[in-house]
């Protein structure tokens, strides 16, 4: 799954961070999904970072997570290729 970030995300309690824990505006990364559904990228630092709705867009999503975001924020999908896999 790849989401591409519409803000720039850092995490809450900077100060017990990697360093490197970043989510840049305008970046594209991989991502993954809990079986609820929330999100979390894939930071360059290898740390995953959790993100919120209205804070990216995903650019690829399994169909199961599809169904859940269908419901919670579907602008979140425009422009999203469904995958056939589960993640």
């Amino acid at each position: 799954m790849k989401i591409r970030m519409l803000e720039t995300v850092l995490p809450d309690l900077l100060f017990l961070a990697k360093p490197g824990t970043i989510l840049q505006s305008g970046n594209e990364y991989e991502a993954r999904a809990n079986k609820n559904g929330a999100i979390s990228g894939l930071c360059p630092n290898g740390e995953y970072l959790g993100v919120r709705p209205g804070e990216f867009v995903f650019k690829s999503v399994p169909a199961w997570v599809q169904a859940i975001w269908a419901e919670v924020n579907p602008q979140a999908l425009d422009g999203t290729r469904i995958e056939n896999k589960k993640e």
